[in-house]
């Protein structure tokens, strides 16, 4: 399979019209925190795309990202997001929280191995694709899509980062995910 293939693509509808994402996972050797954004940026400014990282072991599979980004994306295009970039926004609802700082302290990048979820927003299928495929050829990063899933091994991280606790007795873990991420547009 192509690199390209890798890269999951998605569409969402959002204030401006629709907007394509592209998802994938895999494992990347991080030196610097600093550098590492500085590398999603100079990427997404010779592309044309905005692209945030975030941590696998607290995604709740696919579904979680693509319902965080189009509420990120209705937010921010809509003038009613928490940050004025759409990359700071994604974690925040990716992570459900309106502070920037606890959002990046659930969701975000570590020096050292860091299995990462990246989501890729732009215009056009091949602009998402070649963005992410770039950030994973830059950074040799290994390709990795079952980091995506929801897995057993998942469910205790996720649960401390979300802070749930009996709700987990009734409904599967990802749709708790799912309404706390909805809930956030509450709170605004």
């Amino acid at each position: 399979m192509s690199l390209p293939r890798r890269v999951r693509i998605y569409r969402v509808k959002g204030p401006s019209g629709v907007r394509v994402l592209g998802v994938a996972s895999g494992t990347f050797h991080v030196d610097s925190v600093e550098g590492f954004v500085r590398k999603l940026a100079q990427t997404d400014a010779e592309v044309g795309t905005v692209t945030q990282a975030f941590n696998s072991r607290r995604v709740a599979g696919v579904e979680h990202l693509v319902h965080a980004s189009r509420l990120a994306i209705i937010a921010h295009e809509g003038g009613r997001g928490f940050a004025s970039s759409l990359a700071i926004e994604l974690i925040c609802w990716v992570a459900a929280e309106r502070q920037i700082y606890r959002a990046f302290e659930k969701m975000g990048v570590r020096d050292g191995s860091n299995d990462l979820a990246l989501v890729s927003i732009g215009s056009s299928v091949s602009q998402v694709r070649k963005a992410i495929v770039k950030i994973f050829e830059d950074l040799g990063a290994t390709w990795d899509n079952s980091l995506l899933e929801m897995s057993p091994e998942k469910i205790p991280e996720i649960r401390r980062a979300f802070s749930i606790a009996r709700e987990a007795e009734l409904a599967p873990i990802e749709k708790i995910v799912l309404e706390r991420v909805a809930l956030l547009a509450l709170e605004k």
